[in-house]
């Protein structure tokens, strides 16, 4: 009779239904294509009753992530398949894309870490813009395009983006979180 342990049992990567690829074994969403992989014991909100609600688009933010961490005045990028999120000062404007020989864009946020080229970032992908009470995102003419919460940005138009809203740029999906800017907090 063979008895098998906890740990014989488990892996340490898992696949994705869609692509096909490894992906490490806690990542949520595929590194390759983005795609959902699935049900994760430590959500404890998902059953057997709602799991379809969270591959239907439910907010990432109300279920995962605790809002609170996110510094004023500050954006919180979440990437798929990342283990941290990236916390941005935007003074004017940051441009998404990735760092080459011919980027002098002093605001750059450099996807190649995170797959860029992989996943099919342009080097000047889109621009998120501060805004009085906001902020917004505008696709730079990208090669593989950018969506704001699966709409496709028309290239050069801006679109207001709000906290909470899912970005994909090529197949790299991330989601942005931050605090409303309010009256109160500028006079204060």
């Amino acid at each position: 009779m063979c008895s098998y342990g906890e740990s014989d049992l488990e892996t340490n990567e898992k696949f994705c239904p869609v692509c096909k690829n490894k992906n490490e074994r806690y990542a949520v969403f595929c590194k390759h294509c983005g795609a959902l992989l699935g049900y994760h014991p430590w959500d404890s909100s998902a059953t057997t009753v709602n799991t379809d609600a969270l591959e239907k688009g439910t907010k990432i933010a109300e279920s995962l992530i605790d809002e609170a961490l996110i510094p004023e005045d500050n954006i919180a990028i979440f990437a798929a398949g990342a283990s941290k999120p990236i916390y941005l000062h935007v003074e004017e404007k940051l441009v998404f894309g990735r760092k080459s020989d011919q980027t002098f864009e002093a605001a750059l946020l450099d996807l190649t870490e995170l797959g860029g080229y992989q996943m099919g970032i342009s080097r000047r992908h889109a621009v998120i813009q501060k805004l009085e009470k906001g902020y917004e995102v505008t696709d730079l003419g990208s090669t593989n395009g950018s969506w704001l919460n699966d709409e496709r940005l028309v290239p050069f138009k801006p679109y207001p983006l709000a906290s909470g809203s899912q970005l994909r740029f090529g197949r790299m999906r991330l989601l942005v979180l931050y605090h409303p800017v309010t009256k109160d907090k500028k006079a204060g």
